[in-house]
Order: C-alpha cells, then structure tokens, then sequence
C-alpha cells in the first residue's frame, strides 16, 4: 500500500499544471531542500500545511517544525525565528497566506537582526480558496477572500529584505536557491491556482448529520 501510494503522489509530483498548484510548487521546495539537509524547515497553514507534511521530506532530525494536530495558525514566524537564533542555521518558512497573515509583521524582526530566513507564501488569494462567493450576497467579497493578487514580497522589501515574486516552479526554484545562498531575510510571494484549494481535512463531513425526519 505505501508503494502505491508513493506511486500515485509521484505521478502527481510530476505534472505541471498553469498555474501552479500546491504539488508543483512543493515539488519544486522539495527538490531545492534535498541539497540542504542541514536547513530548518518550518510548515503552516491548512492546504499547505496538509500537502508540505506529505511532500516535503526531512533528512535529519530536529528539523521540522509544524503546528502539530489539529493545526493551530500564527506560530510560523515565530518558530522561524527561535530555530534561526538557536541553531544558528537557516530557515525556510513554507506558509499559506491566511497562516502568514496572524503573525506576518514578525517580518520587521526578522530583518532588524538580520536572521537568515526564508519565507515563502503559497498565494491563492484566500483561505483554502480565493475563489468563494460571500453567502450573504453584497459586493463584500467572502470572508474568507483576500485581496487578490496581493505582494507579500513588497513587505519585506519595505524593510530592509530580498523579495520574490514567481509564479512558475522554475522560477520558484530560481528564487529559492538564490534566497537561501544569501543568507538574508527573503520572502517568496508564489502564486498558485486560487481554485487549487481544499477543506482541509475536510472536517465538516465529522459533523453530526441530524436525524430528524423532513416534513
């Protein structure tokens, strides 16, 4: 079974979708680390913290820092933070972009101490979708949308930082190699497919169905 399954996600892995979805930009993430074992990797988020858990593998250990079960969000920043500072190595932040917005300005603390972090936010224009439709109709837009398009990689810019903006895995590569080579706060604004996105764990199908007849 797992010899299936590692079959099924390879075949998935492979394909090149435009844009990129959540496989393809953690491919290319994945085959980036695979040269730097020694790396932190940090994971947060709820579609990026389910797929990175299953595509991103880690070669040593103490190297991997998730939210643990049940996924709690705006712990990523910080976590970066405290691995660079104790370990003295560098870190990779894997983000979704609701997960980034809780604790995102800890961007101004990455830069003040100059802490050799990389944070790349899986843009998709929302949580789980940017694609939603505000149940309560009006021109607001679902609460679960962000501004579209938005450049996460100006904010680090705006203090002091290295920022990215990819929209393809080769270039997510590209950027990845050359942010971790400088040793400098970097964020990668990479944009996937806002209709990529899933519940995650799809936790509403646990809900209690009632079981009252319907007149």
């Amino acid at each position: 079974r797992r010899q299936k399954n590692l079959a099924k996600m390879a075949a998935t892995l492979d394909q090149n979708p435009s844009p990129m979805n959540f496989h393809s930009a953690l491919r290319a993430i994945r085959d980036v680390l695979k040269t730097r074992p020694d790396i932190n990797v940090v994971n947060e988020g709820a579609n990026t913290l389910d797929y990175a858990r299953s595509i991103i593998d880690m070669y040593e250990p103490r190297k991997r820092f998730d939210s643990g079960t049940w996924g709690i969000m705006g712990i990523g920043m910080g976590y970066a933070i405290g691995a660079a500072v104790t370990s003295g190595k560098p870190v990779v932040a894997i983000e979704g972009d609701s997960a980034f917005g809780f604790s995102g300005m800890e961007l101004e603390t990455i830069c003040r101490y100059e802490l050799p972090i990389v944070s790349v936010i899986f843009n998709n224009n929302g949580v789980y979708r940017g694609t939603d439709v505000n149940p309560t109709g009006g021109k607001d837009v679902a609460p679960t949308v962000f501004v579209k398009g938005a450049r996460y990689d100006k904010m680090i810019e705006a203090f002091g930082g290295i920022g990215y903006h990819v929209t393809t895995p080769a270039e997510l590569t590209t950027a990845l190699t050359e942010a971790i080579a400088s040793g400098k706060p970097a964020l990668i604004n990479a944009v996937i497919d806002e209709a990529a996105g899933t519940e995650s764990g799809r936790l509403t199908n646990l809900n209690p169905q009632s079981s009252a007849t319907k007149k």
